[in-house]
């Protein structure tokens, strides 16, 4: 059971109907893409915080779960991404675009789980160092609540 699938269980047991019609034409289009690369981790510096780090479409996504004391599910979920004047998405999408010896193939996945790890502690940075609650953020990332 991916991701997705845990998170339509956990509301479908709260009593919320999944409206699929949007998959149909998907206002975001990386929002079915499957990711390349994933990663979970736990914060070392925010207590109850997690992330997941991921390549879509060759973008860096960083995805914050930040507990709450209030709700139902008491977790605000929060895109981050790199705004686009940043170098980020170049570095990510030549890397997915070479295609180099038989020894560069085999470590490509590694070279990219290196650079999203890169990535992601820049993208963390920036947004611990924004504010939540008016949401502004330093202009090299773009930050959006999902939940």
């Amino acid at each position: 059971m991916n991701i997705h699938e845990q998170l339509e269980k956990i509301l479908a047991d709260l009593g919320v109907e999944m409206d699929y019609a949007e998959r149909e034409h998907p206002e975001h289009p990386d929002e079915h893409s499957v990711p390349e690369v994933s990663i979970f981790q736990s914060s070392r510096d925010h207590y109850g915080v997690f992330y997941r780090l991921d390549i879509i479409d060759h973008v860096p996504q960083l995805r914050i779960m930040v507990p709450i004391e209030n709700g139902l599910l008491k977790v605000e979920i929060y895109l981050v991404r790199f705004s686009a004047q940043t170098p980020f998405h170049s570095w990510f999408s030549g890397i997915g675009a070479y295609h180099g010896s038989s020894a560069y193939e085999q470590g490509r996945e590694a070279a990219l789980q290196h650079l999203l790890y890169a990535a992601a502690e820049v993208m963390k940075q920036l947004f611990w160092s924004g504010d939540l609650e008016s949401m502004c953020f330093p202009k090299e990332i773009d930050v959006q609540r999902l939940l």
